[in-house]
């Protein structure tokens, strides 16, 4: 009846068909009569993209493409509803299980922001449109119709859809309504896999294997294939989804993961029509540019898949069927680096929200972001930014005005990104806390509920910056260059040999050494950090890195900023040479005979040298796939039980390490050189006298009247006398070092974890008279 519009025209059918049938047949002459009046009906009805939509909506967001052809057989051309799937943003052809469904998507979300203007989302209660809200005099909207909310469904052509089907689209395309997979649930053995929060966790333990419709398991699957059990069920009622929508989230979850797998470029829209022409040209779109051409040559010709350009970016304007490079292209780039803009200068404008120009439609191709290929010239390195109250931009991990300084970089942001694109990243600046979603691009404050925008620009690279960067590769000997890091002084580097480059403290570099060392030491004071500049080390880290991303399948591969305490004697060999770990001594290897590193400052600050001025290392450490270690180690254990396929390194704790042990120097870039004051202020919390002062790193306690270290010591803490006791019987790590390690004997204390060290043993009057307190330390 929908359909038809006609009630009274089928009206007067179902009467004169029961006039001719009688009663034993007039429900089914009604059946015939009614459907032969939709099809009437349908012929004349043209099907557009709102149906589409509304169509599959009703049908739990997707729809097997058969089912969707044959209706469109039924009512008009094939084609008609091929082009219609196929050529229209709205719709995503993939194939699951290698069934060929679509998935209805769209661009529209709940508006996060208080106040907005010129907003593209709804401003609607989440809860009104799960059909469960509670609240009286709920101060969000209730009402679909209202002026703002019609014009954004008539924008988008979903002004057909009622409650329910919208609610099901925004559920599989607006990633901040319901909790992501934990895939750290579906890793390792045990009830919640290795998942670090267990029951506490705010992810969704659920097989994912499940939810791809490959689980082969079935009832013997160790993981949860049942969206109403305990944990499942709390976690998406914390995030506001009702009973009633929990029996639907397999299909919602299904359709998140198809989404996602067809923006990878997992699952690209496929021609299915021989005379589809348009597809089949959208197949063939290039929508990458070529690292290899942009930097100098490419092999593959006109067979390479991506785009061929002589800058690491291109912009473009759509041309019927085809794309054509703007002349402008430096000049739009240049605007559209400074996160101010929305729109580029010039009689045209490329309008950079909407990326149209004019009523045309306009795209920037660029080079693969740096973060996933370090180790090329030219490719694309993002900067990332929030608008502060008056509207500046400000760059993460930045100082600028009275702001504070947040936990997280552009780089961090830009990786993160990189790895899941509807993520939602907490960080930190001062005591608040903070939200980021990257769908939205909104940073929320969790204590507060301010929302700030966030835009991600690239960084401006010239036409002379691009030619300079290709002169400077070609110039190199050799085939095997790998590009320094875009943010070192290349003034300062030399052919051989290293040099340290000193950070201003209001640099990026420096601010976020200072958030690392601070959130374990705060009260102590950073008294200079330098950077280390070494091109050899660097070009043998990036190239053990790249194999570590080919061996672990792209996973595990990605390096982490870890701490090493030294003494300041052993600094000009370990920037040179690395860390060597064959000159570690014989005790004190509770994870292994290798070099250790720690993720936090304080671990390291206790295990430096005794002067004024303490010296630890910021190393880039490839920590790759780990597993416990064992005293025993020469190298990390078998994965597997074989000679060949191996762990990476070695930790303390595999849920939460905090120490690591690497015994392939060529997994460690020794990057920062950290000297600090040893001048603690009196309320840092460190243990008392009277208590042991070494538990978290398996020590004894140190009497605090002991002679060999009073000078030492703090006023209200033994913490640096036992430091400074364990300090002098240290065996050595550092490169070239020549001091021996085992002329004192091992301790006999039991349990405890004794960490390897960059520092030789002294022959002191103290050390002498020692009780086997044989501490090898960070």
């Amino acid at each position: 009846v929908y359909y038809v519009g006609d009630v009274t025209l089928l009206s007067l059918y179902s009467h004169q068909a029961t006039a001719r049938t009688g009663r034993r047949h007039r429900h089914r002459a009604i059946l015939i009569v009614w459907i032969k009046g939709c099809i009437l009906s349908l012929r004349q009805y043209k099907m557009t993209e709102s149906f589409v939509i509304k169509l599959i909506c009703d049908n739990r967001g997707a729809m097997d493409y058969g089912d969707l052809v044959d209706i469109g057989s039924g009512l008009l051309d094939v084609n008609g509803v091929i082009d219609t799937v196929l050529q229209n943003d709205n719709f995503s052809v993939v194939t699951v299980n290698g069934n060929k469904r679509v998935v209805v998507k769209t661009k529209v979300r709940l508006c996060k922001a208080r106040d907005c203007t010129d907003c593209h989302n709804l401003h609607l209660c989440k809860f009104y449109l799960y059909g469960d809200c509670k609240r009286r005099g709920c101060r969000f909207c209730h009402d679909m119709n209202s002026e703002h909310n019609a014009r954004v469904l008539r924008d988008n052509s979903l002004q057909e859809l009622d409650r329910n089907q919208l609610c099901t689209l925004l559920l599989q395309n607006d990633s901040t309504l319901l909790p992501p997979v934990c895939f750290s649930y579906n890793k390792g053995d045990g009830a919640y896999g290795n998942c670090p929060d267990q029951e506490s966790c705010r992810r969704l333990h659920i097989c994912d294997r499940y939810l791809r419709g490959a689980c082969q398991a079935g009832a013997n699957c160790r993981r949860s294939h049942d969206f109403f059990e305990p944990h499942p069920q709390k976690t998406l009622q914390e995030r506001g989804v009702p009973s009633q929508l929990i029996g639907s989230m397999l299909s919602v979850y299904q359709n998140i993961q198809a989404l996602k797998n067809s923006d990878s470029g997992a699952n690209r829209n496929q021609p299915t029509h021989a005379g589809n022409v348009n597809s089949s040209r959208r197949q063939q779109e290039k929508t990458e540019i070529c690292l290899y051409f942009v930097k100098g040559s490419c092999t593959q010709g006109d067979r390479c898949w991506r785009d061929h350009s002589t800058m690491p970016y291109k912009w473009e304007v759509r041309n019927g069927d085809s794309w054509t490079a703007l002349p402008d292209n430096e000049e739009i780039e240049r605007d559209f680096c400074d996160p101010s803009n929305v729109y580029s200068r010039g009689v045209q404008p490329v309008y950079f929200d909407t990326m149209t120009r004019g009523p045309t439609q306009v795209r920037r191709l660029s080079t693969v972001s740096s973060v996933v290929q370090p180790t090329f010239v030219l490719t694309t390195t993002w900067a990332w930014f929030w608008q502060d109250e008056h509207n500046n931009w400000i760059q993460y991990c930045s100082v600028k005005g009275q702001h504070r300084l947040s936990s997280i970089t552009s780089e961090d942001l830009e990786r993160k990104y990189q790895e899941d694109s509807r993520a939602v990243m907490e960080f930190t600046a001062g005591a608040q806390t903070y939200k980021l979603s990257f769908p939205d691009m909104i940073q929320t404050n969790e204590e507060y509920g301010t929302k700030r925008q966030v835009r991600r620009r690239p960084v401006f690279v010239s036409t002379a910056d691009a030619r300079r960067a290709r002169t400077n590769r070609n110039n190199r000997p050799g085939n095997n260059f790998k590009a320094v890091p875009g943010y070192w002084d290349k003034s300062m580097l030399p052919d051989t040999g290293y040099k340290t480059i000193p950070l201003q403290e209001s640099s990026e570099e420096y601010q976020k050494i200072l958030v690392l060392f601070q959130k374990t030491m705060r009260g102590y004071s950073i008294h200079s950090v330098e950077r280390v500049q070494n091109r050899a080390l660097w070009e043998v880290f990036q190239w053990k890195r790249d194999l570590m991303r080919t061996s672990n399948g792209d996973k595990h591969f990605g390096d982490r900023l870890l701490f090493h305490g030294t003494d300041s004697v052993h600094v000009n060999a370990i920037c040179r040479e690395n860390f060597d770990w064959r000159l570690c001594g014989t005790h004190g290897t509770a994870y292994g005979k290798g070099s250790y590193f720690a993720r936090d400052a304080r671990y390291s600050h206790g295990y430096t040298g005794a002067s004024g001025v303490r010296t630890m290392f910021v190393c880039r450490v490839l920590v790759g796939c780990y597993t416990r270690g064992d005293s025993s180690y020469l190298r990390p254990p078998s994965k597997d039980g074989g000679d060949s396929v191996f762990y990476d390194s070695c930790v303390d704790d595999v849920r939460n390490p905090s120490i690591y042990v690497v015994f392939e120097k060529h997994q460690v870039y020794p990057e920062y050189i950290l000297n600090e004051d040893f001048k603690p202020d009196s309320w840092l919390d460190l243990p008392s006298s009277n208590t042991s002062s070494l538990e978290s790193i398996g020590g004894t306690a140190t009497s605090s009247t002991s002679p060999s270290a009073s000078a030492y010591r703090t006023p209200t803490s033994a913490y640096s006398a036992a430091v400074f006791r364990a300090n002098r019987y240290s065996p050595s790590t550092a490169a070239g070092s020549t001091a021996t390690a085992n002329r004192y004997g091992a301790s006999s204390l039991s349990g405890s974890a004794h960490l390897s060290r960059s520092s030789p043993a002294v022959n002191t009057p103290q050390s002498k008279n020692a009780k086997d307190k044989d501490c090898t330390i960070l």
